[in-house]
């Protein structure tokens, strides 16, 4: 009889390690495209901003705004995945309250002072939901939380704990949020929602199913020393540095691309003009980021020999003119 394969516990733990990086980043990238107006304020001062939209939740105005508990309790026993249960939880008359309710906040604010830039972007949001889904909105998943706390009869969140609360949300619905975000039409919302994968929707699937006995190794594109060895060479600061992390982080862990003597200009230019755009709905910022970080990149690859042939001396087409 074959031997069951078992997942070593670093594997596990790099996953989950994984799981909660990729939570931060979604919400990284889900409060940039809330920004209406980015050029209110420095990129910086608006992602802090945007990191308290949840303390509203809290606050005297918005304290009392809450889903159906009783619904809530009914739907967690039923053991409905969360991102369907709160799907089904925004109804119509709940966003247009919820709007309502952040109409008047935007108008009782100062013009372009903290509380008033949260308004804008949540109305910002409201009013291009095809684009940034509600599931993406920390605020309304903040309020599904504090109900869900209160349905369970566990220990109330507060502006300490909702942070801790919504990565912890992330990582345990990553795969379903991920599918929402990909493949929105495949799901089925209602009372029959089905999860394509699940053991109720028929659509298991061989990938999936060795996915439960063996975790799948992947090959990493570079070398941690090299990672390490071209951010050394750079004379940047602390936030610059923090920013290359995070734009190598969606190249490298994100966009998966293959090991690094297989790159190819076209794979940079579809990394950049496509894959970027469509996943993150970057800003111009964002881009101008990414475009001088992974030529910097390229640039001390080629320095190192390391950098594919077919890129000759030219750069790809998607980071022309970048600094």
């Amino acid at each position: 009889m074959a031997k069951k394969k078992v997942r070593k516990a670093g594997m596990v733990k790099r996953q989950q390690a994984k799981k909660h990086t990729k939570a931060q980043q979604r919400r990284k990238f889900a409060s940039r495209r809330m920004i209406s107006n980015p050029q209110a304020a420095t990129q910086k001062r608006l992602e802090d901003l945007l990191s308290t939209l949840p303390f509203l939740a809290f606050s005297e105005r918005f304290e009392d705004l809450q889903f159906d508990i009783q619904k809530v309790k009914e739907e967690l026993e039923a053991n409905t995945p969360e991102p369907l249960l709160l799907m089904k939880l925004l109804t119509e008359e709940f966003l247009e309250g919820f709007r309502a309710r952040f109409e008047e906040f935007e108008r009782e604010t100062t013009p372009q002072s903290p509380d008033n830039l949260l308004a804008k972007a949540t109305i910002h949001q409201l009013d291009h939901s095809s684009e940034i889904p509600h599931l993406s909105n920390p605020m309304i998943v903040a309020v599904y939380l504090k109900t869900r706390t209160e349905a369970l009869g566990e220990e109330a969140l507060t502006r300490e704990t909702i942070h801790d609360a919504l990565t912890d949300y992330e990582v345990r619905n990553s795969e379903l949020i991920e599918l929402i975000s990909e493949s929105p039409g495949e799901l089925i919302y209602g009372p029959e929602a089905t999860i394509p994968g699940s053991e109720d929707s028929g659509i298991e699937g061989e990938s999936h199913a060795e996915s439960e006995s063996e975790e799948d190794v992947r090959v990493p594109p570079i070398s941690e020393k090299v990672l390490a060895d071209f951010r050394e060479s750079l004379d940047w600061s602390e936030e610059d540095l923090s920013r290359l992390d995070e734009d190598l982080e969606v190249f490298l862990d994100d966009f998966q691309p293959p090991v690094y003597q297989e790159w190819t200009p076209d794979l940079i230019d579809e990394f950049i003009n496509e894959w970027f755009v469509r996943e993150a709905n970057p800003l111009e910022e964002d881009l101008a980021s990414m475009r001088k970080n992974m030529l910097y990149f390229l640039r001390f690859l080629r320095e190192q020999s390391l950098l594919p042939s077919c890129f000759g001396d030219t750069r790809p087409s998607s980071l022309e003119g970048a600094a």
